[in-house]
């Protein structure tokens, strides 16, 4: 937004209580309740009403002026980057962004205010006016990056929060924006968008940098899930956090963790390895590389190199459980577990899967890899050195399951084992 295309001011209307307190010294709140609760040291007038838009039109500084039955008093702050829509009108003193907050650096908190204004707050029927007017200062007006999940099939789960705030921003950077119109005209959301893909990403960040410098609250979100997860978006976030700006995330979905939940596979140690190299030799490389690998592995696959992609993890891993998670949370979900083989055997009599693949790789901890099921020798020297420190049994235990994919009783036997 251009420093001399300010928004007009604007006027929230609301009622007084005689529960109005106004002793909080470092916050102020107007709220659209009815009623308030003891515990309500900070609100000044209840049952607003207000322009949604136009409030979230606003940038930068402000003047708030509250006057009720002849009575007034006034202070300065600065919008929120972060605000969205329906979050509670707070006006906080402290001066850093943060969730759930109308604007900062209020010069005054509820406790500040004319005593006398209080007084007439609590009359009955009293009427409070609102008016904030933008304050022209040397100061840009700070924008903001979201990072939005959005769901990986099923529309409906989509959190409360990401409708807010893909309704609150002023433009969505969206890997598809046909995709993103699709989700957003189910929920009635009207919103700018620009495409922002791989293609394009390196080109537009700039662009998209200089917008929330001027002032402008973008959201970035990807075609499914939480965008960088083997989605565009990284050199944003990075180029973002260089320029010093505002960035927060509003978590979604991800096939990542719903694959690991499903899976039936030992989720607490993992890691994510993204879509794997299209080529026979280096995927064969890096199953080779997970051979002693204790932690479960997670990756993306096509549809038409999955029954290729299970012949080379058969070929380096031998009989190691896997689980081929297809089209999770949309119509045609399926869970196909066992080995390597056995989930080929499956494919080849269903025929092969369409839709997205998410596949989770069991560590080697689980089938104790070496002969006389011995312990990968790293684990085997933790549990030595925590034998020798006194370590309680169980605790060892425990440790060695979690690091190691063991089931707890096995882990448990070895240890007393190695003890005795």
């Amino acid at each position: 937004m251009a420093r001399d295309e300010m928004p007009a001011g604007l006027a929230l209307i609301c009622r007084g209580h005689a529960n109005i307190r106004a002793t909080h010294a470092k916050t102020l709140e107007l709220t659209g309740d009815s009623e308030l609760t003891a515990s309500g040291t900070c609100i000044v007038g209840v049952d607003c009403v207000f322009d949604e838009d136009a409030l979230l039109a606003l940038r930068g500084g402000i003047r708030v002026r509250l006057t009720c039955g002849g009575c007034e008093d006034s202070f300065t702050a600065r919008i929120n980057p972060l605000f969205r829509r329906g979050d509670p009108l707070i006006f906080r003193r402290n001066p850093d962004p943060g969730p759930r907050t109308i604007a900062v650096a209020a010069s005054k908190g509820s406790s500040m205010l004319d005593r006398d204004l209080i007084a007439a707050l609590k009359q009955p029927d009293a009427a409070l006016r609102v008016d904030i007017e933008p304050l022209r200062t040397d100061d840009a007006p700070r924008g903001a990056l979201f990072i939005v999940g959005t769901p990986i099939g099923n529309d409906a789960d989509i959190s409360l929060r990401a409708l807010d705030t893909l309704q609150s921003v002023d433009l969505i950077a969206a890997e598809d924006t046909r995709t993103l119109k699709t989700l957003l005209d189910r929920h009635g959301i009207r919103c700018k968008a620009v495409s922002f893909h791989d293609h394009n990403e390196r080109s537009r960040t700039p662009q998209l940098l200089e917008r929330i410098a001027s002032g402008e609250r973008i959201a970035l979100v990807s075609d499914a899930g939480m965008p960088l997860l083997s989605d565009p978006g990284f050199n944003l976030v990075r180029a973002a956090h260089e320029e010093g700006v505002l960035i927060t995330v509003v978590p979604g979905p991800d096939s990542v963790t719903a694959a690991l939940a499903v899976s039936g596979i030992a989720p607490n140690d993992f890691r994510f390895v993204g879509f794997l190299p299209r080529k026979s030799g280096a995927r064969r490389r890096l199953f080779a590389d997970l051979k002693s690998a204790p932690h479960t592995t997670v990756f993306f696959e096509a549809p038409h190199r999955i029954l290729d992609t299970l012949a080379d993890l058969e070929a380096e891993l031998g009989d190691r459980d896997v689980a081929v998670c297809k089209n999770l949370t949309k119509f045609g979900e399926e869970i196909l577990r066992g080995s390597a083989r056995q989930v080929c055997e499956r494919i080849a009599q269903n025929g092969q899967p369409r839709g997205e693949l998410a596949v989770v790789l069991a560590g080697s901890g689980a089938a104790q890899e070496q002969a006389g099921g011995d312990i990968v020798p790293d684990l085997a020297k933790m549990v030595e050195a925590l034998l020798k420190d006194g370590v309680a049994t169980k605790t060892i235990a425990a440790a060695l399951a979690s690091a190691g994919n063991m089931n707890r009783r096995d882990a448990y036997e070895y240890v007393v084992g190695l003890k005795g």
